[in-house]
C-alpha cells in the first residue's frame, strides 16, 4: 500500500497510476487523513458486486439466508415492568437482575 497526499497525487499521477496497474492500492490523503483510494480496475463477473455486498452484510443491512431474524411484532407485545411508586429505575432494574438468579 502506497500513501500520498493530495498534491503528490496531483503532480506524480502517472507515477501513482503505473503502481496500481502492478497492482499496488493507492491511499490519498488530505492532512494525513485518508480521503480516496485507486485501486487496479476489475471486471464485476456475473451477478452483483461481492464486496458491495459484503459490505452490506457487514453494517446489518442483509441477513445470512437462515439466520433467525428478529420477530418485532412480538417483541412488541412482550410484557413491560412497571416501577412501584416511589421505586428508582435502578432499583427495579436491580430487583428484576435478583429475581432471574
Amino acid at each position: 500500500m502506497v500513501k500520498a497526499n493530495v498534491a503528490t497525487a496531483k503532480n506524480q499521477l502517472s507515477r501513482l497510476l503505473r503502481q496500481v496497474k502492478r497492482g499496488q492500492r493507492v491511499i490519498i490523503t488530505e492532512r494525513n487523513h485518508p480521503v480516496a483510494q485507486l485501486l487496479p480496475y476489475s471486471e464485476p463477473g456475473p451477478g452483483a458486486d461481492s464486496s458491495a455486498l459484503a459490505a452490506l452484510y457487514e453494517d446489518g443491512v442483509l441477513v445470512e439466508p437462515g439466520v433467525q431474524r428478529l420477530d418485532v411484532t412480538a417483541f412488541l407485545n412482550m410484557s413491560t415492568a412497571t416501577l412501584a411508586p416511589g421505586q428508582g429505575l435502578a432499583d427495579a432494574v436491580l430487583a428484576e437482575r435478583e429475581e432471574s438468579r
